[in-house]
């Protein structure tokens, strides 16, 4: 049946309805009327009194029984606050730098043992006042059932572990936290900003610091900590290979550095501590003489004793392309461009310019013969008509950029647009079509690169470190010539902010042509706006020339695959690293496809986006180290061709990467989340202050009881009405 709420204190559970029940209690106490009123002698006052009462209290029982009321108040009880305990799982907690009970160095773990161990009859005096709950943490925070967890997680993120204690629910009297300070991993909340979240929610943090802060010769351990080279150089330079080591606990000790390409040692360094806590920096030159992909690796040689041998050798990789770039330079006229242009390519001693003039009586002697051709893998037509060569020359040199893998850039000026070269063989292979008689362009004209541009190899000037495009700041141009429309096949790379073209780029079977309408970038040399303005235009122009001579690292095979970088770190499972993959194709009938074949095997499709005639980019992000494979196919004239490409992840051991403690960064979380800080030999002291300073609790609790719900009730009304029959009996009144 319902409930009926009678008061705040006061709810009736009757077994009928209720007016059924008020039925059976009105016939009740009817029949008690009539029967005290048959009796057959007459009673005395007080036996009647008795007789009415025992019948009276079995009424009430039998209206308790049928109504079955229950009351309800507001009591309290005493309350145990919960304290957590929130103890580093990480792999630093291996670390054997802490000082054991008799001195010798155990790792950090055991030092969390030993100290639990020594406050055992503090923790039971604790455990008495408080509920404790323990958790761990890592890279996620978990419960668990004891106070010494593996340490076996490979992050560390403080502010992770601490958030997850500030959620909905009951709110701790006091944090705990047990950790040897040292974070590589920052994901949402920042520890201080957590414990102060706590604090303001009535949660003292407190922390307890484990492992050495400072250099001690307890700890030894030799690493290479970076390891920084140039992505591409050109074979025979010496690139330079810059590293820093860190030496801990070696005060004294020589360390060898020894450098290898390709497994073979080519330099190496001693270095010897001041210290017991160094960090050396070297730069390395080594001589690549043979394209292609160079390993490069530092190692430390290990000392005995050493923490651990992991971080004693860093990788990375250099592609050596194929040096030596001849580039032939003839203009009609002395300019300035000619000599900022040769200023340039003179600071890249991977190309040999050769200038000529051709002007004035002498032109015919110095201009170059079809033989003369074969000497040069660039060439640059400055401000000159087309007469200035024979036309046996313009055939050769339009047939070495079609067949043969020679470069040639038009540049702009008065005589490059009227100077007859519409007629001649070098029309067919220039980007732009060429029309005499058109009107130049007027200045000033800002160089604006496309969206094919900004990823194109020539354009990529910025600087390291550098964000946004580096030609924005660059001073607008005088002026450009005006060209025709672009080929079917050429890309156009830069215009101006009214759309005239600046630079178009084309491709053939092998060799590759480009015009540059303008002929002031000089002008970007003394940018007042730009301080990298000299370094900007001599990568422009090293850059262009170097795609013309194919020496951009782009394969010139029918088929080609690859990665921007051969190998790449994985810090983080939630934050993979970006691959960037390219695929080229001359002549494809369609797209190619690309497999990636995974470190467990497993194979997926990569899907392509276009990013020009020929090319095709992704971006791939794995989450786990390993080997990776490419593969793709493309159908190529008429043939079915495929190509690989390899890149390796490997997983970056941050836990390792700083050794030391760091207790500064757990005084900064417990004054934020006003509690204190004690290193772990304190432990003991901790727990009792936080026993002594626990202050009674109670919490309301509502206590309700029912009144006839039992059978000790039902015994009560048979026994009220069994004395009530005895009595009678007694006194003759049955």
């Amino acid at each position: 049946m319902a409930d009926l709420v009678m008061a705040e204190f006061l709810t009736l559970r009757p077994v009928a309805p209720l007016w059924l029940c008020a039925l059976a209690l009105a016939a009740l106490g009817a029949a008690l009327i009539l029967a005290e009123r048959r009796w057959p002698a007459p009673v005395s006052g007080r036996r009647r009194a008795a007789l009415s009462a025992l019948r009276i209290a079995a009424a009430v029982c039998a209206a308790l029984l049928f109504l079955r009321p229950v009351v309800a108040w507001q009591g309290r009880e005493p309350a145990r606050a919960e304290v957590a305990f929130l103890l580093d799982a990480s792999r630093s907690l291996e670390i054997r730098d802490a000082a054991g009970p008799g001195g010798e160095a155990v790792t950090r773990a055991q030092a969390v043992r030993d100290a639990f161990a020594g406050a055992s009859a503090a923790y039971r005096a604790f455990a008495d006042k408080y509920a404790i709950r323990v958790f761990a943490f890592g890279s996620r925070l978990r419960p668990v059932d004891t106070f010494a967890p593996p340490p076996a997680d490979p992050r560390t993120d403080l502010g992770e572990g601490l958030d997850g204690l500030s959620g909905p629910g009951p709110k701790f009297a006091a944090v705990v936290l047990i950790s040897d300070g040292r974070a590589n991993r920052g994901r949402d909340a920042a520890p201080e900003d957590a414990a102060r979240q706590l604090a303001e929610a009535g949660t003292r943090v407190h922390a307890v610091g484990v492992g050495s802060p400072d250099p001690t010769d307890r700890v030894r351990d030799a690493a290479v900590r970076d390891l920084r080279a140039p992505l591409r150089v050109f074979a025979g330079n010496r690139p330079a290979i810059r590293a820093v080591a860190s030496a801990l606990g070696l005060k004294g000790r020589p360390l060898a550095l020894v450098l290898e390409v390709n497994g073979k040692e080519v330099e190496r360094r001693e270095v010897t501590p001041a210290s017991n806590l160094e960090t050396h920096e070297v730069v390395f030159t080594p001589t690549l003489a043979e394209p292609g992909l160079a390993r490069v690796a530092l190692g430390v040689r290990p000392v005995a004793g050493e923490l651990t041998e992991a971080n004693n050798r860093a990788e990375t990789c250099i592609r050596v392309d194929q040096g030596g770039v001849r580039v032939l330079y003839l203009e009609g006229r002395l300019r300035p461009e000619m000599k900022y242009i040769a200023r340039a390519l003179g600071r890249a001693s991977e190309i040999e310019l050769q200038r000529r003039i051709l002007a004035g009586p002498g032109a015919a002697e110095v201009a170059p013969k079809p033989g003369d051709l074969d000497a040069f893998d660039v060439f640059i037509l400055g401000d000159l008509p087309a007469g200035a060569m024979a036309t046996e020359t313009l055939e050769r040199l339009a047939e070495r950029v079609r067949s043969d893998g020679a470069g040639l850039l038009a540049l702009g000026g008065f005589d490059s647009a009227a100077g007859g070269w519409a007629a001649t063989p070098l029309a067919d292979v220039l980007p732009f079509a060429v029309h005499p008689g058109q009107a130049p362009v007027k200045g000033p004209i800002r160089f604006v690169p496309t969206a094919d541009g900004r990823r194109h190899f020539i354009l990529d000037i910025a600087s390291q470190g550098e964000s946004g495009d580096a030609f924005a700041s660059l001073p607008p141009l005088s002026g450009a010539s005006a060209v025709g429309p672009p080929a079917p096949t050429a890309r156009v790379l830069a215009r101006s902010e009214d759309g005239a073209p600046i630079l178009g780029v084309r491709e053939f079977a092998k060799g590759r042509s480009a015009a540059l309408t303008v002929d002031t970038t000089w002008q970007w040399v003394f940018a007042p706006d730009d301080p990298n303005g000299p370094e900007h235009h001599a990568r422009f122009w090293r850059q262009l020339v170097l795609w013309l001579a194919g020496r951009d690292g782009r394969p010139k095979e029918d088929l080609w695959v690859g990665t921007d970088r051969p190998r790449y770190l994985l810090a983080d499972p939630d934050r993979p690293p970006q691959v960037e993959v390219r695929v080229g194709t001359r002549g494809a009938a369609a797209p190619p496809k690309v497999m990636l074949t995974g470190p467990r095997g497993e194979a997926e499709a990569v899907a392509l986006e276009a990013a020009g005639p020929g090319d095709w980019r992704a971006v791939l992000k794995p989450a786990a180290p390993g080997s990776y494979k490419l593969a793709a196919e493309a159908e190529v004239g008429g043939a079915r061709k495929g190509a690989e490409a390899t890149f390796a992840v490997e997983e970056q051991d941050l836990e390792l990467a700083t050794v030391l403690a760091d207790h500064d960064a757990l005084r900064r979380i417990a004054e934020a989340g006003g509690g204190t800080f004690r290193p772990v030999g304190e432990l003991t002291r901790l727990l009792e202050e936080l026993e002594s300073a626990s202050q009674p609790a109670w919490q309301p609790v509502e206590r309700r009881v029912a009144l006839a719900a039992n059978r000790v009730f039902l015994v009560v009304f048979l026994g009220l009405l069994a004395a009530e029959w005895v009595l009678r009996r007694r006194w003759g009144l049955v």
